[in-house]
C-alpha cells in the first residue's frame, strides 16, 4: 500500500539510522525542511546577466529588485504577498533586521555588498502587488558562472530548497552545457523545471523560431520533452508572452500551490528513497556473497588503505596550500591602500595640529587619541572593503575540496557497479565554506617612554616644528604596523576557517567510506532483514 511522502521520509530516516547511511542525512534534512514550508518557492536560476531580476520585476509589475549592466544580485532574495510593503534581512549568524524596501539594494547588490561582506543569508520582501500569487514565493538567485564565484556558491547551496524552478537562458548563446547540468541537478529536487528563454525581442521572427527549435531539440536529447520552454521579453509588444507563462505555468502553481508542494515533496522523497535503495542493494549483494569474498569486495570498491590515505592527504594539502599563501596575498592587497590611508591621516593632522600646541604633553595626548581613532576607523573600513578578497582562499578551497570529494564518489560508484552490478547515486557534493567573522581591530601604543620624559622638560613653543614632523613620521609608521597587523588578523581567522573546512571534508570522506564498509560487512544472516526493508521501502 502506497504511503504519504512524510511516511516515506520517516521510513528512509529509520533505514539510514539502522544501516548507518550517514551520507544521506543532509538530503533527508532538506526534504524535512521543505515539508515544513508553508509557501511554494518558485526559484529563478541561470547564468549572470540572463535577465532573472529584470524578469521578476516585469512579472510583478514593480522595480523591486536591482538590475544593472554588471552582475548585481549577490544573495538569495525572496518576494511574496503581504498586506503591507515590508522587507527583512536575514543574516548568516541567524538574526534578522527589518529594513525599508528601498534599502534592498544595499544588501543584495554586488556593488553595495561586495563579496557579501555584510554576511547576509537572504533578503525577504513582502508586497501587496503579489496578491495574485498568494501561496508563492518568487526567489531571485545570484548569477551562475560570473567572475564573482561566491554568487555561484550561494545559488548552488540553495538548490535543495527549490520548489518550482525556472532556468533563465539568454538567446545568445541559447543553451550551454552549464545550463544542461543545472537542469540535471535541479531535477533531483523537483519534477517542475522549465526553461525561460529571455531577451527574445533581440531576434527577428525567423531567428526566434530557430532558437526555440534548437533549445527544444537539445533538451529533448536528455529529457524527452519533459522540460517546457517559455519565451519571454520585458519589452513593450511582448505582453502576450507574460500571459502565456502565467496561464500555462504560474496559474497552475498559484491556484494549486498546495498540490504542487505535495507533488514536489513526493518527488524529493522518491529521490531520497532511490538513493537509500541503492545503499541497501549494496548491503544485500554483499550479504549474498561468500564471507571469504567480503574482504576482496571492500578492497575492490573502497580501495586499499594507501589509496585512501592519499585521498585524505590531497584534501589536507588543498586546505593548507590555501592557508599558506593567505598572508602574502592579504599583505599585497593592503599594500595598495598604504599611501591613500597615510595621506588621509596626514590631511587630518594638518587640520587638527594647531589646536594641540598649548603644551607638548597635551599635543602627545591629543595626537595619541586622534591617531588611535583614525587608524581604527581606517583599518575597519579596509577590513570591510576587502572582506570578499580575504575570504576568497576559503571559498576557492571549498570548491576544490568539493570537487575532490565528488571525484572520489564517482570512482566509488564506478567500482561498486563493477564489483556488485549495483549502481550507486553520485549526488553532487557541496562543501559550504562558513565565512568567519571579521577580526577585531586593534591599534597598539602610539608613543614610547622617551617622548614622555621630554614632554616634562621642554616648552612646546620650541618644539612645534619638530613635534609635527615626528607626528607625521609616526602616522606612516603606525599605518604600516597596523596594515601588517590587519593582514595577520585576517590570516588567523581565515586559517581557522580553512582548518574547519579541512576537517569537514575529511569527515565527509570518512563518513562515506564507513557507510560503504558497514554495508559491505553485511553477513548472510542479514540478507532476509535487508530484503524485508527493501520491500518496505518499495511499499511506501
Amino acid at each position: 500500500m502506497k504511503g504519504s511522502p512524510i511516511t516515506l521520509l520517516e521510513v528512509a530516516a529509520e533505514l539510514c539510522d539502522r544501516y548507518q547511511i550517514a551520507d544521506l542525512r543532509y538530503f533527508l534534512e532538506s526534504c524535512r525542511a521543505f515539508a515544513r514550508a508553508e509557501t511554494l518557492n518558485v526559484a529563478v536560476f541561470g547564468r549572470f546577466k540572463a535577465g532573472k531580476s529584470s524578469f521578476l520585476n516585469h512579472l510583478l509589475g514593480e522595480p523591486l529588485l536591482p538590475t544593472g549592466v554588471i552582475p548585481v544580485t549577490s544573495v538569495i532574495t525572496g518576494v511574496e504577498f503581504g498586506p503591507k510593503e515590508r522587507a527583512e534581512v536575514r543574516f548568516l549568524d541567524g538574526h534578522a533586521t527589518p529594513i525599508s524596501p528601498t534599502q534592498i539594494v544595499d544588501y543584495v547588490s554586488e556593488t553595495a555588498n561586495p563579496g557579501n561582506a555584510k554576511q547576509v543569508a537572504s533578503v525577504h520582501l513582502e508586497v501587496p502587488a503579489m496578491e495574485r500569487y498568494r501561496g508563492i514565493c518568487f526567489v531571485d538567485t545570484p548569477g551562475l558562472d560570473s567572475v564573482f564565484e561566491h554568487n555561484t556558491d550561494a545559488s548552488t547551496e540553495w538548490l535543495p530548497n527549490t520548489g518550482l524552478a525556472l532556468v533563465a537562458v539568454g538567446v545568445d548563446p541559447p543553451l550551454s552545457a552549464h545550463d544542461v547540468e543545472l537542469i540535471r541537478n535541479l531535477s533531483r529536487f523537483t519534477p517542475n523545471v522549465s526553461v525561460l528563454l529571455t531577451k527574445v525581442d533581440t531576434l527577428a521572427a525567423d531567428e526566434r523560431s530557430q532558437v526555440e527549435g534548437f533549445v527544444h531539440e537539445q533538451l529533448g536529447r536528455y529529457w524527452n520533452g519533459s522540460v517546457p520552454v517559455f519565451s519571454y521579453s520585458i519589452r513593450p509588444g511582448f505582453e502576450y508572452l507574460r500571459e502565456q507563462l502565467d496561464q500555462r505555468l504560474l496559474a497552475r502553481a498559484r491556484t494549486g500551490a498546495g498540490e504542487e508542494h505535495a507533488a514536489i515533496l513526493r518527488h524529493k522523497a522518491a529521490s531520497l528513497a532511490a538513493e537509500c535503495r541503492g545503499y541497501l542493494n549494496i548491503a544485500l549483494k554483499s550479504a549474498e556473497s561468500a564471507e571469504s569474498e567480503r574482504a576482496q569486495l571492500r578492497e575492490r570498491i573502497v580501495g586499499q588503505k594507501e589509496a585512501l590515505d592519499d585521498t585524505r592527504l590531497t584534501l589536507r594539502l588543498v586546505a593548507r596550500h590555501a592557508a599558506a599563501g593567505a598572508r602574502s596575498t592579504f599583505e599585497e592587497i593592503l599594500r595598495r591602500d598604504e599611501a591613500p590611508v597615510c595621506q588621509r591621516l596626514l590631511d587630518g593632522l594638518e587640520r587638527e595640529f594647531p589646536a594641540w600646541t598649548r603644551s607638548l604633553s597635551v599635543a602627545m595626548e591629543r595626537f595619541d587619541e586622534w591617531l588611535r581613532a583614525g587608524v581604527t576607523r581606517e583599518m575597519a573600513a579596509l577590513s570591510l572593503r576587502h572582506r570578499g578578497e580575504f575570504l576568497e582562499p576559503g571559498r576557492r578551497a571549498s570548491r576544490q575540496l568539493s570537487q575532490s570529494l565528488q571525484d572520489f564518489r564517482n570512482r566509488l560508484a564506478k567500482q561498486t557497479l563493477e564489483a556488485l552490478g549495483v549502481p550507486l547515486e553520485t549526488t553532487q557534493v557541496e562543501l559550504a565554506a562558513q565565512d568567519p567573522r571579521s577580526p577585531d581591530i586593534r591599534v597598539g601604543r602610539i608613543f614610547d617612554h622617551n617622548w614622555e620624559l621630554v614632554s616634562l622638560a621642554v616648552p612646546m613653543s620650541l618644539l612645534q616644528g619638530t613635534v609635527k614632523r615626528h607626528f607625521e613620521r609616526r602616522v606612516a609608521d603606525v599605518v604600516f604596523m597596523n596594515l601588517s597587523r590587519l593582514a595577520s588578523q585576517w590570516e588567523e581567522v581565515v586559517g581557522a576557517a580553512l582548518l574547519t573546512l579541512e576537517k569537514d571534508s575529511i569527515a565527509r570522506l570518512d563518513t562515506l567510506i564507513a557507510t560503504i564498509e558497514k554495508l559491505i560487512a553485511s553477513a548472510g544472516q542479514d540478507a532476509p532483514r535487508i530484503r524485508e526493508d527493501l520491500d518496505r521501502l518499495e511499499s511506501v
